[in-house]
């Protein structure tokens, strides 16, 4: 994977378009690179924190992310590609459609559902935790062949526990309705472990107990 260089005032590989997404964590930057639509994700600065600590964590997810990409296509889960990765900045080919959290949750249909549970399972067999799998982060574009499409692993990491596993599968649970959750539980299930949907279950009750003495 290309290192990318410091860009100069005029760079003719790529150029900015008009308007940029601004989260808690980057920015992202509709590109054109080569000819190609892309995105450049910049981790932004925490003044909170001191500038070498905020260095290096802001490099490591940079570099981190790139690599849960690449190993998530190997795994059969599609995302987008990882063109380029700079020290706090991350270019990505960019996906055509909406993101799931924009539709009517109830109008999608349940072999969608099916399918986010079975990205999900390939990710946890590839020893990968999305960190944040949720409608948000799953791209849908039903006239492509990959209609479905799992982006942003910004909060990624490589693991083999089983409880950070079982995380990701309540992160979704909670996002959904009873009807989408059944075929998205049932998607994972067909291709994912059974003891990490056991360890979900002892998760959420553990929350739930938090919860009520909370209360």
């Amino acid at each position: 994977m290309p290192r990318m260089k410091t860009p100069r005032k005029k760079d003719k590989f790529s150029r900015p378009e008009s308007s940029h997404l601004e989260g808690a964590e980057a920015v992202l930057t509709p590109l054109v690179m080569a000819g190609h639509a892309v995105l450049s994700k910049m981790r932004l600065a925490k003044p909170y924190r001191p500038a070498a600590l905020d260095q290096k964590i802001r490099s490591t997810r940079t570099r981190v992310e790139a690599r849960l990409l690449s190993k998530a296509k190997a795994a059969g889960v599609p995302t987008p590609f990882a063109l380029a990765v700079g020290p706090y900045d991350l270019r990505i080919s960019r996906v055509g459609g909406k993101t799931l959290n924009r539709f009517d949750l109830a109008s999608v249909s349940a072999e969608i559902w099916n399918l986010a549970g079975r990205y999900l399972a390939r990710l946890h067999k590839a020893g990968i935790v999305h960190g944040d799998y949720t409608p948000a982060n799953l791209m849908y574009d039903g006239k492509k062949k990959e209609s479905l499409v799992v982006i942003d692993f910004g909060l990624g990491s490589i693991s083999n526990d089983t409880e950070d596993f079982a995380v990701d599968v309540l992160t979704m649970k909670k996002a959904l309705g009873a009807k989408a959750c059944a075929s998205f539980l049932q998607g994972y299930k067909a291709e994912g472990d059974a003891k990490v949907l056991i360890a979900m279950k002892e998760v959420e009750s553990r929350a739930r107990y938090v919860d009520r003495g909370a209360g």
